[in-house]
This record gives structure tokens, sequence and C-alpha cells, in this order.
């Protein structure tokens, strides 16, 4: 070995041996730990060393040098997972500078990149994370056809490179919306996506030119050709019964790895759906017919699907799904209320759409990576329960937001002497 590469070589291991010096080790003691594994862990030990999980158990030694949290009386969980969002896409609703959302006057629909118009460093952003949410899928809206997109996935850490999946998903609109984009009926709404699924599923055989498809563009039939055959999810927002067993044929007619959201009236149908092995995000708080697709509304909704058997993920649709994605366990909560198991609900708003999109952030296991964990300082699902530590992907994160900011700027309370102008 010649000298020059000796000189690599010991470089090479004093560097290793610094970045492990320099690792961040966490330890989390006598702390209630949910592990989505099947097990709730009582006064259970966590250490953490670097974005590792390196032990969860009792009696577990800290070493030296770990930054210790106490864990008695408080939780320590995965991250939340908010499954169906529009967050960072739109700041101000009513201002369309702002708003990303949609594009009624776009040529192209299934090709929009939602994430192009993301911004991780919108101030809602941070909000959403201090609420224990560390993960979202984020698509557009619909508007000049029942297709609203390409979704993506990503981290609540505020970074520019928080983005984890740039295409993930396509969002599709059936219901009495979807009829209306497609011209004005169910039917030709149906009609609308079987014929864009033929297009990609023959992508590229049947383009010559780009206007070749009996339904897509050539461009936009490229992008759902991945779905088209069954190798990227397709989320369906509908409602009504009748419209969710359409959904089950379609998915059996082409094979798609379907996601339905909304399925308010989903408890009608749950044993088709379980026997159909669908996968379902729905509103537990949905228990008022807010349109005629949703008029078999009822808070056990979540329950009833979850004794079906049914693939279940909770979401937030009652309120702003752009904006208040930080009421997720508020929502998990109010299922619970009604019916539905502690651990199934908590699982609904973590591990169970993590899972969908192939994340591992949704549980708590010994030698896992990227460690996203949440402490809790009492039950999560309780309305008075806050986060207190936040790790996203091995990274600890800021416990403040812009409005826990402007709180403390103004607090009335504050030993402060110039004018809150100045501050």
């Amino acid at each position: 070995m010649t000298n020059f590469s000796k000189l690599l070589l010991s470089s090479a291991i004093v560097i290793a041996m610094s970045s492990q010096a320099i690792a961040q080790t966490i330890f989390i003691n006598d702390a209630t730990v949910v592990t989505n594994n099947g097990d709730r862990l009582e006064k259970t030990d966590i250490l953490i060393r670097g974005d590792r999980i390196v032990n969860i158990g009792k009696n577990i030694v800290a070493p030296d040098n770990a930054k210790v949290i106490e864990g008695a009386g408080k939780w320590v969980t995965p991250g939340l997972f908010g499954a169906l969002t529009n967050l960072g896409m739109v700041e101000i609703g009513a201002e369309d500078t702002t708003n990303d959302t949609s594009a009624k006057d776009a040529v192209t629909s299934v090709s929009d990149l939602a994430v192009d118009g993301f911004n991780p460093k919108s101030p809602i952003i941070g909000n959403t994370r201090v609420s224990g949410v560390t993960h979202v899928a984020i698509t557009g809206r619909p508007s000049h056809n029942i297709f609203a997109g390409t979704g993506f996935v990503a981290n609540m850490s505020g970074h520019l490179e928080s983005v984890e999946q740039d295409e993930s998903f396509i969002y599709v609109q059936l219901g009495s919306w979807g009829g209306k984009l497609a011209g004005g009926s169910r039917s030709a709404a149906m009609s609308q996506l079987r014929a864009a699924l033929t297009d990609a599923a023959a992508y590229p055989a049947r383009y010559k030119s780009p206007t070749d498809g009996d339904a897509l563009p050539r461009r936009d039939a490229a992008s759902l050709a991945r779905a088209a055959r069954g190798l990227m999810p397709v989320v369906i927002g509908a409602d009504r019964a009748s419209d969710l067993l359409n959904i089950i044929k379609l998915k059996q007619e082409f094979g798609l790895d379907v996601i339905i959201a909304g399925a308010a009236e989903g408890w009608m149908v749950a044993d088709a759906l379980a026997a159909a092995d669908m996968k379902v995000i729905i509103d537990p708080m949905a228990n008022l017919p807010g349109s005629f697709d949703a008029v078999g509304s009822r808070l056990d909704n979540a329950k009833l699907l979850a004794d079906a058997g049914v693939d279940m993920a909770l979401m937030s649709f009652s309120e702003s799904t752009s904006h208040n994605v930080r009421v997720l366990s508020q929502h998990a909560g109010v299922s619970v209320a009604n019916g539905l198991d502690w651990d199934q609900a908590f699982a609904a708003i973590s591990s169970v759409p993590a899972g969908w999109f192939n994340l591992p952030s949704g549980v708590l296991k010994r030698g896992i990576d990227d460690a996203t964990i949440v402490v809790w300082d009492g039950d999560p699902l309780q309305v008075t329960s806050a986060p207190t530590f936040i790790m996203i992907n091995g990274v600890e994160q800021s416990n403040q937001s812009r409005q826990r900011d402007l709180r403390d700027r103004y607090n009335p309370t504050r030993d402060e002497t110039r004018a809150h102008k100045y501050r």
C-alpha cells in the first residue's frame, strides 16, 4: 500500500470515528411506548443513536453522552400520517397567487405534478408538525376533469428537501362532484375513467400522435400508465354506497391498487369492501348528510368498517385539508369515543397509511433507521395532550411554529417594554 493510500485510509477511519462520536444519542426512559407492532409497552425505555433505534425494552442503561428524556407519564409513538391533504399547496384560499391546488384552464391533468406547487417553507408546515404529524400525502384538486394530477409524500421537517416520494399516487374524483366534472352524470365520470385507464394501459402502443387516446392526451396517459397497471395507488374520492360498489368492480376489472377517500356510507357495504381488499380513508367526524352522496353518514362508520376487516385510515376531511391537518389525533379520538379500538384508531393515523406508501415511519422497532418518533405528555388521542419532543428521519425537530412564535411575541404577560409594533 502506498503512503498516499495509507493516508486516505487513515482519513476515512478518522472521519468515520468522528461521525460516530458526534451522532446524537437520545434516551427515553419509563414511557408508555406504542410500537404499532401489536404491542403497547408500559414503563419502557428507548435508546436512539444517530437515526437508528438501537434498543427498546426495560432497564436499559443510558449512555454517558445521551440526551435523557424523562418518560414517566409520557407516551412515545410513531409520527402521525395525514393520508390525503393539500398541505403546502395553498396559503390563502381566496388569493389565487398562493393557491396551486387546481388549474381549471390547463390542457393537462394526470401529468400535473402536485410536488411542483409544494412550498415546504409554508408556516402551515410547522403548525402541523407541532401537533405530531410527521408525514403527509399531498394532492391537488380536480378542476376541468375527474383527475387532480399526481400526488406525492413529504415529511413535515420544513426543509427544502422534505419530499420523500415525488410521484406517489393518482387522485380521481367520482361521485356527484366527479359526475359534474365529467359532463353531468356519474355514468359519464365512470366512462371517462375507464377510457383513461384503457388509454394508459395501452401506452405507448396506441399513441402515434399526442391526441390519439380516447380520453387522455399522450402526456397524461404516460403519467397514468403505472397506476393503470396496478403499480401505483389510485386514490378515488367517493362517498355513496353504490359508488363504492362500482369502484370495487373497477378495481377488479383493471387490477388496480385503489384507495377510496371519503366512504361516508362505507358501513353499508363494509363486507364487500373487506372481501375486495379495498383500502379506505374516512373522516370519523362525518355524521351529517353534507351532500346527497352522504345521506347515510354516521359516527360509528370507522368501527363498523374495522369490524368487517376493512384496511382503513382516518383523515379530517370535515376540516381544512390544507390548514387543519393538525387535528388528526383529535379525529382519531372521536372514533374511539364511538367504539373503535384505541390501537386500531392510532394505527389508522400512522402505520396503516404509511404502509400504503411503503414508508417505515409508522412503526417503532429495534434496528429501524430514520427513526421517526413523537413524545407526548399524555394519551395522544386525548384533546389535552401535546407533543414535547419530535424526531423525523433521525433528526430532532423544532417544537415551535409560526403561531407559537406570534403567541410568545405578543403575549401580554411578557416582560417587554417596547411597543407591539417594534417587537
